[in-house]
Parts: structure tokens; C-alpha cells; sequence
């Protein structure tokens, strides 16, 4: 991401996203906390056709974002069935948000953008080593989510989900 990209246009429908997205992104990667990207139009045709369709988007619009981060879990945070591979702590990449634009969800954007934090998150693996990819789903409905692309959810705390990059 970069800050050319109209972050204040941006709304999936959850405030602290939304703010996280305005306010804490750049601030985030500038200091090696987090890295987000986006999900832009390819190009002035690509927004352009998205105009058509009935959506407001302009070439720098974000329709979706995700944030990655380095991070460490404790194996009582995992699946009962994961935990037993690891000792107490583990390293992992934590998906930290997911978002899409409130009149685009449901489309397959989300999908798309979680295929391409996995496919980070592999990539970081191989370099630095990463037990897999956790997330702290939002809601229920969110934790479904994950769970259709096979992430695991905890086994006490059914919203923290894992995905074994190994």
C-alpha cells in the first residue's frame, strides 16, 4: 500500500477497520509493525467498467486490504491437534485484517485477497520460518469464513484460527 491510494473513500461496514485502514496502516508499515495491501482497479478501464456495474470507484479507490504481521502464539491458542506438534511457542504470520469494500462483499473479493495473504504468508515461511497463518476472526460469521478455506479454529477460544503453512 502506498499513499496514493484513497484510503478515506474506503467502508466495509466495520468502523475499526475503517479507522485502522485511514488512520494506523501507513503509520504501521513505515515502522515495521504490519505491511497492508490493497486491492485497487487495475487500471482507468478496470475502474471505469466498475462505474458501469453500478459501483463509485476511481483508478486509486481500495476496494479490499489485508494485513500481515510477524508474531508469536502460544500453542494453548492452537487446535488441540496442531498444538501437540509444537513447543509452548511458536512463530506464525498473523493475518491482522481482511477487509472489503461493504458494496462489493460477497463477490469473491475476499477470497481472492485471503489466496493471496497465504500465498505471502508461504513465501515468508520458506525465508524465515512460520509455523502458519493465525487470525483473531472478528465474529462468527468471519470465523466461517476462514473455516471454508481450512483454518482451524482453537479449541476454547472458537474465534482464534490457525492454518498450518506445513
Amino acid at each position: 500500500m502506498t499513499g496514493h491510494h484513497d484510503r478515506n473513500g474506503f467502508d466495509c461496514g466495520v468502523e475499526a477497520l475503517n479507522v485502522w485502514l485511514k488512520q494506523m496502516a501507513l503509520q504501521h508499515q513505515s515502522r515495521g509493525i504490519s505491511r497492508s495491501f490493497v486491492a485497487v482497479p487495475a487500471d482507468a478501464l478496470a475502474a471505469q467498467s466498475c462505474v458501469q456495474s453500478g459501483y463509485t470507484v476511481q483508478a486509486d479507490s481500495i476496494l479490499g486490504f489485508y494485513a500481515l504481521t510477524s508474531a508469536f502464539v502460544l500453542t494453548e491458542n492452537l487446535p488441540a491437534n496442531q498444538a501437540r506438534r509444537y513447543p509452548r511457542q511458536i512463530p506464525v504470520t498473523r493475518l491482522a485484517r481482511l477487509a472489503t469494500r461493504a458494496d462489493m462483499q460477497g463477490q469473491g473479493l475476499g477470497s481472492l485477497l485471503l489466496a493471496d495473504a497465504v500465498n505471502r504468508a508461504r513465501s515468508a515461511a520458506q525465508a524465515v520460518d512460520s509455523a502458519g497463518l493465525f487470525v483473531d476472526a472478528k465474529n462468527e460469521a468471519a470465523a466461517r469464513f476462514y473455516q471454508h478455506y481450512g483454518f482451524t479454529p482453537s479449541t476454547d477460544q472458537p474465534l482464534k484460527l490457525f492454518l498450518s503453512l506445513w
